[in-house]
């Protein structure tokens, strides 16, 4: 065994125990549309908001690859996607935004907070009505001497109702029927920025979303992180790469925990599953170790080549297929023996179909233009 073996090893057993102690006995998780602090503070005291910052900026160390352990860790063992939902969006927005394009200054000001989890960020790209569409949105930041002024609304936040640092993507030059984008730093707390109420999606809870108005909001220049105009390119088209690559990781941890659910409820009921119900669940237990390895190696390519890595627009889409596939499947076995899951197994499964569904537009999108490829 590497290091690097031991050390995954040693960081996926330290996120189950968490999962199994903090997360999987709480009974009211499913029913809160804002993050519980009690459980924010025990994800603080065991390091979690650190994991993909590196130590000389006060976090935990590590890359993609542990990101992905400890999120396919915190959904299989604890069985709250919205918990781990909320914690992966705060890590992927302190690693790729933050560390990515961050100047020295911002780095040092901001990553310090994001590991111990006391600045929570946000990143705010959608708007009511027109989602994240780079042709639809109109929040404009104007230049006025030193400083920009943020106008307009931003909706479907992860974590905005809590946040205390968005990110804000913001037009600052439009002609030739193009846009240019600019992102700006902007404290929670900052004049002329009101967060609208928190939203409940019925799924994902307690993962917390909401929205914020921008009413003449001012940010000195230096809150502009990355290169001016070109946000939507550097920061918002690739971060939509990350995320689908990191997310398969608590999908298959979600997957894996109901596998275990249905094979607990087959040892209890004491009969021979039966042929089909034994080849089905089996066909999910391979499923899911294949799923496991591809996921594990996409956070790898991460690893080596940043969102731009040849491949990873192939895989994150064959991924999110499979993972649809084992979720049918698990439906199609829970049928097939009888079985009343109950509502724990529900919740989990409702949050993991719904979730796949948010953008799976996008998806057909990508889908249909790389078959077009292969026509032309």
């Amino acid at each position: 065994m590497t290091n690097s073996d031991a050390e995954l090893k040693a960081l996926k057993d330290m996120v189950s125990r968490f999962a199994r102690e903090e997360v999987a006995p709480r009974g009211d998780l499913q029913n809160l549309v804002v993050f519980p602090p009690d459980l924010h503070e025990a994800m603080e005291k065991q390091a979690l908001f650190g994991i993909g910052v590196p130590r000389a900026s006060g976090g935990a160390g590590g890359g993609w690859l542990h990101l992905a352990v400890a999120a396919q860790a915190l959904v299989e063992h604890g069985r709250s996607l919205g918990t781990a939902m909320s914690w992966l969006m705060h890590v992927l927005i302190s690693r790729f935004v933050i560390l990515g394009f961050g100047t020295d200054g911002q780095k040092g000001d901001c990553l310090p907070s994001l590991a111990s989890g006391k600045e929570i960020p946000c990143l705010a790209i959608s708007e009511p009505g027109v989602g994240g569409h780079p042709g639809k949105l109109t929040t404009m930041a104007r230049r006025e001497g030193g400083s920009f002024v943020l106008s307009g609304e931003k909706a479907y936040l992860t974590n905005g109702p809590m946040a205390t640092l968005f990110v804000v993507l913001a037009i600052t030059a439009e002609g030739g029927g193009r846009k240019s984008y600019t992102a700006f730093l902007v404290p929670g707390q900052a004049r002329g920025l009101e967060r609208t109420a928190p939203m409940d999606l019925g799924f994902l809870r307690p993962c917390p979303h909401g929205g914020i108005i921008l009413d003449g909001c001012r940010v000195p220049a230096e809150g502009v992180i990355g290169r001016e105009g070109r946000a939507y390119e550097d920061i918002a088209l690739p971060f939509r790469q990350v995320e689908d690559v990191m997310m398969t990781a608590p999908f298959i941890g979600g997957a894996r925990a109901q596998a275990g659910m249905i094979a607990r409820a087959l040892r209890e009921r004491g009969a021979d599953p039966g042929r089909d119900v034994a080849s089905a669940l089996g066909w999910v237990a391979a499923a899911l170790e294949s799923l496991e390895l591809l996921s594990r190696e996409g956070a790898r390519m991460l690893d080596e080549g940043g969102a731009g890595h040849p491949g990873l627009l192939s895989l994150s889409l064959y991924l999110r297929q499979a993972a649809s596939d084992v979720q049918e499947r698990l439906s199609a076995i829970t049928g097939l023996a009888g079985l009343e899951m109950g509502h724990d197994y529900a919740v989990l499964a409702n949050d993991l179909v719904s979730f796949m569904k948010i953008a799976g537009n996008v998806a057909r999108i990508r889908q249909e233009k790389l078959g077009r490829s292969l026509c032309s």
